[in-house]
């Protein structure tokens, strides 16, 4: 089967790769389409895989990539429950120990030795088949269709997020950086019934695909954003900041926009250590709290939502072939050009 491998810096391969492993317990799914997330991008730019085995699964590079992909269930293992073949799923992708202190106390996606499939896990979405433990099935509604599904992961992360600042319907809120996380969070906010939400973001192609989905932004090259956020609110500041750029200095930013004792949300990595100035925090005693992963319950409630209506594809989400995915695919998202890519991994036979 095909597969999309990274072996290194810079060295995304699609070639050929033995079928998956179907051990007890787990499901086979061919994978329909895979989206590629800033964490890819920083693996395969800056970080590479490690060729040393991971504590939790034993898996080291060469590595196949992809972690939030959908696909139909085509083979079940012994053990494996609730799920059956010709199911349509999409995977949550985090694997925990169930043991350390931190899964007793349930808080599984914070597990001491986590990983996760596509990453740091045998196999990955980025192929034509993956297998993956029942348990990290969840099964898509009939009005869910499986490009809806390859979101469902980066969504529910942003959701986490979002729960994770306690803003509110009425409270207002301000993303940093519309990109595919800016953007997915965003949508939740709306989804949670908070409608005042500001989004700035210095890329043309982004703003103008932010402004397309009905959404408030500006360009912070150009505008004032600390007027902006001070007309928006009447002088106090915004309940929430959700920074989602990525880039280390606009943490200042942040905090700089945030109300007394509103909260600050890191939903992005950074390749740079941040700096945090402690009178900013004094001045208004914050929350900043940064944010990884999901739970189940998250994926849950994504889903659901999602069956109802409140995550619009259009203009943010699109699609290349597996084949086509350094240069349409890794390259294009790297530039800008394009925001969510998802790769359509095996869509033809399913």
């Amino acid at each position: 089967m095909r597969a999309a491998v990274l072996h290194g810096v810079d060295d995304l391969r699609v070639e050929d790769v033995p079928e998956p492993e179907l051990r007890d317990g787990y499901v086979v799914v061919e994978v329909a389409f895979n989206g590629i997330c800033g964490s890819d991008l920083g693996l395969i730019h800056a970080y590479g895989i490690s060729d040393q085995p991971h504590p939790l699964t034993g898996a080291c590079g060469p590595q196949i990539l992809g972690h939030e992909f959908s696909g139909v269930v085509r083979e079940v293992g012994a053990g494996a429950q609730g799920v059956a073949v010709g199911d349509r799923v999409v995977v949550q992708p985090n694997y925990c120990c169930g043991e350390c202190a931190r899964c007793r106390s349930g808080l599984q996606h914070l597990c001491a030795m986590m990983a996760f499939h596509g990453i740091n896990a045998h196999g990955g979405g980025l192929s034509e088949r993956t297998a993956v433990p029942a348990s990290a099935v969840h099964i898509l509604p009939d009005s869910v269709t499986l490009e809806q599904g390859a979101v469902i992961e980066p969504l529910s992360v942003a959701l986490h997020a979002v729960e994770l600042s306690g803003v509110a319907s009425g409270q207002f809120a301000l993303v940093l950086g519309a990109g595919p996380i800016g953007i997915a969070t965003a949508l939740n906010l709306r989804a949670g019934g908070v409608d005042r939400i500001l989004l700035s973001e210095p890329s043309p192609v982004r703003r103008a695909v932010a402004t397309k989905m009905g959404f408030d932004v500006i360009d912070p090259g150009a505008d004032d954003l600390a007027a902006a956020v001070t007309e928006r609110t009447d002088g106090n500041g915004a309940d929430a900041v959700f920074e989602c750029s990525g880039v280390a200095a606009l943490v200042e930013t942040a905090l700089a926009s945030v109300r007394a004792r509103g909260a600050v949300v890191l939903v992005a990595t950074y390749k740079e250590g941040l700096q945090l100035n402690p009178y900013a925090l004094m001045l208004t005693e914050a929350r900043v709290m940064s944010s990884l992963s999901c739970s189940r319950k998250e994926f849950e409630i994504v889903i659901e939502r999602m069956a109802a209506g409140a995550y619009p594809l259009d203009h943010w989400v699109e699609c290349v072939p597996l084949a086509d995915i350094v240069v349409e695919g890794v390259e294009a998202a790297s530039a800008g050009r394009r925001m969510k890519v998802l790769v359509e991994v095996a869509k033809n036979r399913l």
